[in-house]
């Protein structure tokens, strides 16, 4: 059986639009699947989230196919299994594309919330296996030191699912760049100055690259120094804002200079016609439309491996802005509204990330504070 005979994540169009479904060996829509997608799009889910969701479950459907399994009758240590076979890279599951080795602990992440939400949809309606539980109550959670209610979630139990991998004291959940020294190479490395403003765009403000390639140009104020984010459900290029409620972002003065260099060196001497300020520049038949988020990605981690930022991830930018908010001293709130989150606690990462970096900055520093053989406590 090739692989393109097995349970695979296919592009569909439906109502004119383009998006994702899991089809079978003979290339039908598994309805498991396709009905739970569909509740997705219904409540607005991302694109992005929605061809997440599709991959991992076909992956599912080929390991219940392989295992003749029936998804509505698998049981936890089954599902364990597949978790298994899924992070090994076993048949039929092999490693990702590009990698001899199995997959990483956020991609296992992503795919055990793929599986719970999926089965939890379904119990919801009566359907799937009756007594399959894959959420279990802790009475704390591992972040709950550092969020800002602490003292109240340490009163009520925290939701985990039982199929994700459990973190080590080593697990990277976050990964930042240095700041202006590693920006100004990245700003030197990109070869067009959309590329440069797109940087700034996801550096400078903060934005995920869904906002910032759903921008309009008139969403970009030069006057007020301001870029306004709305989410958009009808862009062209999929892209959509994970907030739901429109917000403003304050931009350097940096951003909009190379907003004005690339309007008259790159789009007007182009000709290009278009209400999205992020397009495609290479000619051929898709000239002038506006960028997609895998293409955009792509281009990130290129314009990352010439400046020699290996792995470079536009979220990545994300972080670093959120991160130098919090060294400045801003408040998981303020942070949080900087960076359209709905929830002060989504900023307590950036907290935890500079306090872990104020204390390896001590720790390289404490010959120059406190005098050698001096007990701490001792006089002076």
């Amino acid at each position: 059986m090739t692989i393109n005979a097995q349970p695979r994540a296919a592009r569909i169009v439906l109502h004119g639009r383009s998006t994702w479904t899991v089809v079978d060996s003979r290339g039908l829509p598994i309805d498991a699947a396709d009905s739970f997608l569909y509740w997705l799009r219904a409540t607005d889910k991302s694109p992005n989230t929605l061809v997440s969701y599709a991959r991992h479950l076909a992956l599912l459907f080929r390991w219940l196919e392989a295992c003749r399994l029936d998804w509505d009758a698998v049981t936890f240590e089954q599902l364990c299994d597949f978790m298994f076979a899924a992070r090994t890279g076993a048949p039929p599951l092999g490693p990702p594309t590009g990698r001899s080795a199995g997959r990483q602990p956020a991609t296992m992440g992503a795919i055990a919330a793929a599986v719970r939400e999926f089965y939890e949809r379904h119990r919801i309606e009566g359907r799937g296996p009756r007594d399959l539980r894959l959420s279990r109550q802790q009475a704390n959670s591992a972040r709950t030191k550092y969020h800002f209610l602490a003292h109240v979630e340490s009163r009520r139990p925290v939701e985990t699912n039982r199929l994700a991998p459990r973190r080590s004291a080593g697990d990277e959940d976050v990964r930042i760049i240095q700041f202006e020294e590693d920006f100004t190479r990245l700003l030197a490395a990109a070869s067009t100055m959309r590329d440069a403003l797109l940087l700034s765009v996801l550096y400078d403000c903060g934005l995920r690259i869904g906002q910032a390639l759903g921008l309009r140009h008139g969403d970009l104020d030069p006057m007020r120094r301001r870029l306004h984010v709305e989410r958009r459900e009808d862009n062209v290029n999929g892209s959509l804002s994970k907030q739901r409620r429109t917000f403003t972002v304050e931009a350097p003065a940096r951003t909009f200079a190379l907003y004005r260099r690339y309007l008259l060196e790159e789009l007007e001497p182009a000709s290009v016609e278009s209400d999205y300020p992020f397009v495609n520049l290479r000619p051929g038949r898709d000239f002038g439309r506006p960028c997609s988020d895998g293409n955009i990605a792509q281009t990130i981690a290129r314009v990352g491996a010439k400046a020699g930022i290996p792995r470079l991830h536009p979220h990545t930018l994300r972080h670093t802005h959120g991160t130098a908010l919090a060294k400045a001293g801003w408040t998981t709130a303020e942070i949080a509204a900087r960076l359209g989150q709905s929830h002060a606690s989504s900023a307590d990462v950036y907290i935890h990330l500079a306090s872990e970096d104020l204390e390896a900055k001590l720790a390289s520093t404490a010959h120059l504070i406190w005098k050698p053989g001096v007990p701490a406590g001792a006089p002076r």
